[in-house]
């Protein structure tokens, strides 16, 4: 058999969601170090619920229970461990595109780098959570060019505010981010 020529041996990527068993959870550090065919992990709280005999894995409010808040840190976790993107899960109501956009900004502000989509419908509201707004983009620029000014320096002080290496990082992980690195 032939292979498509858009497709050589090795090189699909993968995105794999670690969580849906419960010998999942034990095994999520199994993916470091990474195969180079990983590109991702992500999770889901509605095959593990099930695997697990939960009721529901969600509070009244839509949130998620202790249970699965735990599984979505170690999916990060795992994701940050193994160098590979770590993704959001669905947010399954893809007609609320407000909580969808609540569920990305909380997702990004924690770490994740994008999120999987049940609908095409999401896929506008994901790329604008994930996309370093223009403010995110200059404050980052700042930050590099502050540690560019002193390279011998463990920390730089902007506006008054200490930032040291960790930051530095974060702010080239922004510009990545924004395409620019």
């Amino acid at each position: 058999m032939t292979r498509p020529s858009w497709r050589s041996e090795g090189t699909v990527k993968l995105v794999v969601v670690a969580t849906e068993t419960a010998q999942a959870m034990f095994h999520l550090g199994s993916y470091t170090p990474a195969h180079p065919r990983l590109a991702a992990l992500t999770w889901g709280g509605e095959d593990l619920s099930a695997a697990i005999g939960a009721v529901t894995p969600r509070e009244a409010d839509g949130s998620w229970t202790e249970p699965y808040r735990h599984v979505r840190t170690w999916c990060l976790f795992a994701a940050a461990s193994a160098g590979v993107m770590p993704l959001e899960t669905l947010y399954a109501d893809f007609r609320d595109p407000e909580g969808q956009a609540a569920m990305g900004r909380a997702a990004r502000r924690d770490g994740f780098v994008g999120q999987i989509a049940i609908h095409p419908d999401q896929v506008p509201i994901i790329n604008a959570c994930f996309t370093p707004s223009d403010a995110d983009v200059a404050h980052a620029r700042r930050v590099i060019a502050a540690f560019a000014a002193r390279p011998e320096a463990g920390t730089v002080g902007i506006d008054g505010k200490m930032y040291d290496r960790p930051h530095l990082t974060a702010a080239e992980k922004v510009l990545a981010a924004a395409g620019e690195r």
